[in-house]
């Protein structure tokens, strides 16, 4: 019951807004700024990432170990089922105690092959985000400059944006200056290995 009277609370506040605007609402953008005084620009932070050459090279070398991996994967699950067929075989001509120790072996074997596998599948994500860690830590005094040259005083994420108008979004242009200072942003300091 609560929630519902919030939730018709919101939206009986959210039309109030409207009505008393200048014919704009929640979600529209608007044809211009209003007043004098500090000038916002947006950043889309995971475009800024993923469509820079910095971030483009992260994801080409994620993707080169993911089918590396995979390759690996496929590689160990054929010797995986080698050799549970070949215990299928060997179980008539074995000893209980023998069949069982082999048994067990392979057990092991195909545990420590999956925690392995898991341990290289975690370490993608690890590596994305030392690179992200990285990647920012060395674009705020681009940014900064960007937004000196849009005339602006204020950079805020593009998704705290409710109202804004299309000329807001600086992030075209922080990945130009961010290309052109930091290219694909050299070498990792803790490289992905390829298995």
């Amino acid at each position: 019951m609560m929630i519902l009277s919030a939730v018709a609370g919101f939206g009986l506040a959210t039309a109030a807004i409207a009505q008393q605007g200048p014919g704009f609402s929640l979600g529209e953008t608007v044809g211009a700024a209003l007043g004098d005084g500090l000038v916002l620009r947006s950043v889309d932070e995971e475009r800024l990432f993923r469509d820079s050459r910095f971030g483009q090279r992260v994801q080409a070398e994620i993707d080169a170990a993911s089918r590396a991996l995979e390759d690996e994967n496929a590689a160990l699950l054929a010797e995986l089922t080698a050799r549970e067929e070949e215990l299928t075989g060997l179980r008539e001509t074995l000893s209980p105690e023998e069949f069982r120790a082999q048994a067990e072996a392979f057990d092991q074997r195909a545990d420590t092959i999956r925690q392995d596998q898991a341990q290289k599948l975690a370490r993608f994500s690890q590596f994305e985000e030392s690179e992200r860690r990285r990647f920012f830590a060395r674009t705020g005094a681009i940014l900064q400059q960007v937004l000196q040259e849009e005339g602006a005083q204020i950079l805020i994420a593009a998704r705290a944006v409710i109202i804004g108008i299309p000329e807001m979004d600086m992030t075209g242009a922080a990945i130009e200056a961010i290309d052109d200072a930091l290219g694909d942003g050299g070498a990792p300091p803790f490289p992905l290995t390829v298995p």
